[in-house]
């Protein structure tokens, strides 16, 4: 079991905490579901005040009294999170650091003893003050670089990069990325399936939003790449059925070679790889979400034979469709998802120790 303690430390924002929560929950819910029965949920969580005990709020953090009753436990692997601090000017900042001291050596020693840490936003001044982030590239606001870099003038920010890995820890410039750090530290302590099937529910994601989109009439400009837009954007149209190069060339005005020329030039794959790339990013999303059969989904995918769809898709996400949906899908198994009526299949078992019986399946009408 992995636990994760979130700190609230004097000034510091309680709603980035139980953002956290949010993600640490949905894992547990996921794991669950898709295991089909009752287990024992991966992840636990406390919250704890600046001098590592309980904080007053603790009973805000748990929906049940197992949550609480697992938040007890000893932990495999233990994790500290810091949220960001309220900040008007730079001086009380500083003063709100100061009056954390105790949380800062706390997040020093348990750093040294290998757990994992998590900083976000103005959180950062405390790992900082903990020593954590000498030469360690540190995301940051533009609008605290100033006041950062003159505190820790040896630790260098990176502008451009939301989020940055140091040796067990991650750190978030914003505290809109609460919920991507905290997938972030889920990769890092082993959980990275769950937080891959967690991803789509909380964050953004342009790419696969544009693949469930109907594909728009595009107006294209008279430019050399003209042809391009066309052939991707009828690629993407027509996807679902056997295509040909000679089919996209056509719809983009061009010859074969021509088409052929610019797809390596521009995007340094040929026509038919970007074809078969776009066929796996959506059979992925149906593997994931849906319990359509591999016929039907290769049928969808634009291929006639599954053993093909299987072939392309192995080759080109590394594993096989089936291997991928046992994975990263985050739907229940199939069994327990037609039997969704009953509010209690996935009952806790009685206090003997024996599974709760499921009630006689009524009979319906079809």
């Amino acid at each position: 079991m992995i636990r994760f303690d979130l700190y609230l430390p004097h000034g510091g924002l309680p709603g980035s905490v139980f953002g956290a929560i949010d993600i640490l929950r949905e894992v547990n819910s996921l794991a669950r579901a898709r295991a089909g029965r009752r287990i024992d949920a991966p992840v636990a969580w406390r919250l704890l005040g600046p001098d590592g005990g309980p904080h007053a709020m603790r009973r805000l953090a748990f929906q049940s009294d197992e949550e609480a009753k697992r938040s007890r436990r000893a932990p495999a692997t233990a994790l500290a999170v810091v949220p960001p601090l309220m900040m008007v000017t730079i001086p009380g900042l500083r003063r709100l650091v100061a009056q954390n001291a105790a949380l800062c050596a706390q997040l020093a020693s348990r750093h040294a003893a290998g757990d994992w840490i998590g900083a976000c936003g103005t959180g950062l001044w405390l790992a900082g003050r903990a020593g954590l982030l000498a030469h360690q590239p540190v995301p940051l606001s533009w609008l605290y670089q100033s006041g950062f870099a003159h505190d820790f003038p040896d630790t260098p920010i990176h502008s451009e990069t939301p989020l940055t890995l140091g040796p067990h820890m991650v750190l978030a410039a914003t505290p809109d990325l609460m919920h991507a750090m905290v997938l972030k530290l889920l990769d890092g302590v082993g959980l990275s399936d769950l937080a891959a099937a967690c991803r789509d529910k909380f964050l953004a994601n342009p790419e696969r939003q544009h693949l469930v989109l109907d594909i728009p009439e595009q107006v294209v400009g008279t430019s050399r790449d003209a042809p391009l837009h066309r052939a991707i954007a009828f690629i993407e149209a027509n996807a679902g059925r056997p295509l040909t190069v000679a089919e996209m060339a056509s719809a983009a005005a061009v010859s074969e070679r021509t088409l052929v020329r610019l797809f390596a030039r521009h995007i340094e794959r040929s026509p038919i790889q970007f074809l078969h790339e776009l066929r796996v990013k959506r059979a992925r999303m149906w593997l994931e979400a849906t319990w359509r059969s591999m016929h039907e989904i290769a049928d969808a995918s634009g291929y006639a034979d599954v053993s093909t769809f299987r072939r392309t898709f192995k080759r080109i996400a590394g594993m096989s469709p089936s291997e991928y949906r046992e994975r990263y899908t985050v739907r229940t198994p199939r069994a327990v998802w037609q039997l969704q009526a009953y509010d209690d299949v996935l009952a806790p078992t009685s206090a003997r120790g024996k599974p709760a019986t499921l009630p006689p399946r009524p009979r319906t009408a079809r």
